[in-house]
């Protein structure tokens, strides 16, 4: 039965021209490093450009900083204790927030969550990543985009090194964009290229700068006001930046893994039409 399920999304994905979601996986280089905030800020700026957007929070750290209350997880939804629209939570940013199982996101099947954060096809989805466990979640595994926030400290450099390293072995990763935050464009460039050189000598591996945010105040504030720096300051200038950034998300090129990613929301509408994944109840 499941692979007839499975013929029957393949031969879909040839016939039909479907939209495709792009997903993002934002990665920190360390806990420092201001993850959360940049998956957060994306999300509201990408919304900000009339994109439609999924933040999946994985870390568990999104939706505290945004004072939203939760009514469950994913992992709460694949075990029939809640509704699909429960965890789905609108945010004054006009993204929607769908907390993941940040404790143990290693036990969620990609195949059957992702139909979960594409429901409508957006036009994003944001993963802002787990710190633990493996590198990446099997779901953020299969992103379009792996986005590496890193700052100037050497540390942060080196972490991030480490991580692209790691993660080019475990999941035979080519690309990575990254981020430099709370730094200036000169100190920006230099790092990614300093990055991008070492990466590339040794490891093979592209390394794209994504863009930087400087450094500012006003985005503690927001983060104080539990809001995000694009919706609360937007002239400020990180705000800015994250719109530029956005604008620049929107064009990015989708990689080869898109047709993974496609596929497993195929399958997951497929399956689940047919009976294979049990419908969640209230």
């Amino acid at each position: 039965m499941v692979k007839l399920v499975l013929d029957q999304a393949e031969g879909l994905r040839r016939l039909v021209a479907r939209h495709t979601t792009r997903v993002v996986a934002v990665v920190g280089s360390a806990p420092e490093a201001g993850q959360t905030s940049v998956a957060l800020n994306l999300a509201s700026a990408l919304a900000h450009h009339g994109q439609d957007v999924v933040l999946a929070d994985e870390s568990g750290h999104a939706a505290p900083a945004m004072g939203l209350p939760l009514r469950g997880d994913i992992h709460d939804v694949l075990a029939g204790r809640v509704s699909p629209d429960a965890v789905r939570v609108s945010t004054r940013d006009n993204f929607v927030l769908v907390p993941v199982a940040h404790r143990h996101p290693e036990r969620i099947d990609p195949v059957r969550a992702m139909p979960l954060l594409t429901v409508g096809e957006p036009d994003v989805v944001v993963i802002d990543c787990t710190h633990a466990g493996a590198l990446l979640s099997p779901l953020a595994a299969h992103a379009h985009d792996v986005l590496v926030v890193l700052g100037c400290e050497p540390a942060s450099i080196t972490g991030a090194y480490s991580w692209i390293k790691q993660a080019h072995f475990e999941y035979a990763l080519a690309q990575f964009r990254v981020l430099v935050n709370r730094a200036e464009d000169v100190e920006a460039r230099v790092v990614c290229r300093n990055l991008a050189t070492t990466a590339s000598r040794y490891l093979a591996v592209s390394l794209e700068l994504a863009g930087h945010v400087p450094s500012d105040r006003q985005v503690l504030r927001a983060r104080q006001l539990t809001r995000t720096v694009v919706d609360a300051f937007p002239m400020a200038p990180a705000a800015v930046a994250y719109r530029q950034l956005a604008a620049q998300v929107m064009h990015w090129p989708l990689a080869a893994r898109e047709t993974v990613a496609a596929g497993m929301a195929d399958m997951g509408e497929m399956a689940h039409g047919a009976g294979v994944l049990p419908a969640a109840t209230a």
